[in-house]
């Protein structure tokens, strides 16, 4: 904006500029009009009153000879178009003008008290004006308009300089002003940075992170943006603080009711066995009824562990640290999967050398028996099951073991995909047989997952499903640790 007001001004400048030199030019221009007139009356006519005492006055006075003009002034005698005398004026003598310059006056039109501007051959930009002096004889006047368009470019360069220079202090001063003004701004934003650097997610971290006083002044317009973010962030706080509470209170009531619950479930599952004893006394209904009793106790005992389970993993509970091959620990769990589901054709693929992380023993198994499980349970018998253990390492050489559980059986439905390691999430009926599954399996695997710091995806299509999990390794490497795995792997490749 100051940009385009510093032009218009300019151009207003030049433009007044402009003229008020051409209406100087135009009165010098009427004054030697009217000094050559008077001249070529007083000396041109032939008049004995006008020819000076002691002059032929038949004698013509030229052009040359006249006075009365400004350096810079031309004037021209055209008598029916033809140029008879000229005169061109400067600090020395008087000349005539050049035959370019006379050609170019008798090849214009000349209307009465009319003024034109051309270049003259050898004069520069010119002004002219004529004078019908009598029927045939024409007085032609000119100002040279040099001096004029000099003013005007030194003018326009000069406003030009100062508005470049206007324009640059302005834009200097503007960004100085804005960056003192918006400091406050800034430290509201910094704020607001460390607000999304807290784990809020994890409902462990407090929201006391406020916009500082100073900076809260609801007079200015930053100062109202702090405090409204003030008031964002306790109300955000207020509500996790709601959020949280429920959440704990939710998890403890889980993990009492499962610690409850485990009571009971074992009694009934005992008595129901201590009755099956005496089976051969036993009604067949009432032996049917026992034997589903203990069968829906053990079920329901698995469930609450489940649940108890995933309630401490949640808390950051139940989590014993070590080193863990995970390789050994994979090729133990797929030769545990092939004497349960003989059925199904397993294999597995490790690395000659041990894969070693960091990581709970006994969770680790479960989560790869549970994916084991999965697909043992949501695929038709004669499925191919291929467990592969890799280790990659990125540009800032941090290693990551890769486990993937790939089976060519019935995809998972599209809409499933993206709630599957949800609590009670089971899968499609194109996948599922009559199983007692409980929908916790791959939850209980995202959880652990989660607290070995790794991450769980699942990738499906009708031609089968692949889970893969992505574990922080340690990177370790032996020759006895190598020799074992070759041993161990080659007993293991049989399906």
């Amino acid at each position: 904006m100051i940009a385009v007001v510093l032009l218009v001004v300019g151009v207003v400048g030049v433009v007044t500029l402009r003229a008020s030199v051409t209406t100087v030019v135009d009165k010098q221009l009427t004054g030697s009009m009217s000094v050559f007139s008077h001249s070529v009356d007083k000396y041109r006519d032939g008049s004995p009153v006008a020819a000076p005492p002691g002059v032929d006055p038949n004698y013509v006075k030229p052009l040359t000879e006249f006075g009365g003009q400004a350096p810079g002034t031309v004037i021209v005698l055209l008598d029916d178009g033809v140029v008879t005398d000229s005169a061109v004026f400067s600090d020395s003598e008087p000349a005539p003008l050049s035959s370019e310059a006379i050609t170019q006056i008798e090849n214009r039109e000349w209307a009465d008290n009319r003024r034109q501007d051309f270049d003259v051959a050898g004069l520069g930009d010119m002004r002219m004006e004529n004078l019908a002096h009598d029927e045939d004889l024409t007085l032609v006047a000119g100002i040279s308009l040099t001096a004029a368009n000099e003013a005007v470019v030194r003018e326009t360069v000069v406003l030009s300089i100062l508005a470049l220079a206007a324009l640059a202090a302005t834009m200097i001063c503007t960004v100085l002003v804005i960056r003192v003004a918006f400091r406050p701004l800034s430290r509201v934003v910094a704020t607001a940075k460390k607000v999304t650097d807290l784990p809020l997610g994890t409902g462990e971290a407090a929201l006391t992170v406020r916009v500082a006083d100073p900076d809260t002044d609801p007079r200015t317009e930053v100062g109202k943006v702090g405090e409204a973010l003030n008031h964002l962030l306790s109300h955000v706080d207020d509500a996790l603080a709601v959020r949280v509470a429920a959440d704990r209170r939710m998890k403890q009531f889980v993990t009492d009711a499962s610690h409850e619950l485990r009571t009971p479930l074992a009694a009934i599952q005992g008595y129901a066995e201590l009755t099956r004893q005496d089976s051969d006394q036993l009604p067949e209904m009432t032996e049917y009824a026992l034997a589903r009793i203990e069968s829906e106790a053990k079920r329901m005992g698995a469930l609450v562990a489940d649940l108890l389970l995933l309630t401490r993993l949640d808390e950051g509970q139940d989590l014993h640290t070590t080193c863990v091959d995970l390789a050994d620990l994979l090729v133990n769990a797929v030769n545990d999967a092939r004497v349960s589901a003989p059925l199904h054709r397993w294999s597995v693929v490790v690395p000659e050398s041990a894969v070693m992380v960091n990581g709970d023993n006994e969770r680790l198994h479960q989560l790869v028996a549970n994916l084991l499980s999965n697909a043992r349970v949501h695929t038709p018998p004669g499925t191919a099951v291929v467990a592969t253990l890799t280790t990659t390492t990125d540009d800032r050489d941090v290693v990551t073991a890769e486990l993937t559980i790939a089976d060519n059986g019935p995809g998972i439905a599209p809409d499933l995909l993206t709630t599957l390691f949800q609590r009670f999430v089971r899968g499609d009926k194109a996948r599922s047989r009559e199983t007692d599954s409980t929908g916790l399996g791959l939850a209980i695997v995202s959880s652990i997952v989660d607290a070995h710091h790794g991450q769980a995806s699942v990738e499906s299509t009708p031609a089968g499903t692949t889970f893969r999990v992505r574990i922080p390794a340690i990177e370790l490497s032996g020759n006895a640790t190598v020799t074992h795995q070759r041993l161990r792997t080659s007993a293991v490749t049989r399906n």
